[in-house]
């Protein structure tokens, strides 16, 4: 520290004696813009991304509402739906939660589009192998 004995000249606002002792709080060191360490008061917490999960949320929920309202009714977009909707409710609150139901809608998504697309191909074999009669 540059404030040198605690008897002699310290770079404090007063001049003069540092009252106190060898560390003088007003020296920056080797930091010309005060210390880069931790201030007063409590560590940051985990950085919780609400807004990266507000936003998945609101996809999730447009899609299964989409999935829900076409020709495609099921229980996996109406799943899905619900799921997203009660999660975009809890994001502020239970950012890890909301997550967790998130994650649950989308696999309804993905079992309707699965189920969607096996009704698709049994249909296609069956109409390509002459199952409906002509």
């Amino acid at each position: 520290m540059s404030s040198g004995t605690p008897e002699g000249p310290g770079t404090h606002p007063g001049g003069g004696k540092s009252p106190y002792g060898a560390y003088d709080p007003y020296d920056s060191g080797p930091y010309p813009y005060g210390s880069h360490g931790q201030a007063y008061g409590y560590a940051a917490g985990p950085h919780l991304d609400v807004e990266g999960v507000r936003t998945h949320a609101i996809v999730a929920l447009v899609v299964s509402i989409t999935l829900a309202l076409s020709c495609f009714v099921s229980l996996g977009g109406i799943a899905g739906a619900v799921l997203s909707g009660i999660a975009l409710g809890k994001v502020e609150t239970e950012t890890p939660r909301a997550r967790g139901l998130i994650r649950w809608a989308w696999i309804g998504i993905g079992v309707n589009l699965g189920l969607i697309a096996l009704a698709t191909v049994v249909f296609l074999v069956a109409g390509l192998s002459n199952a409906f009669g002509s």
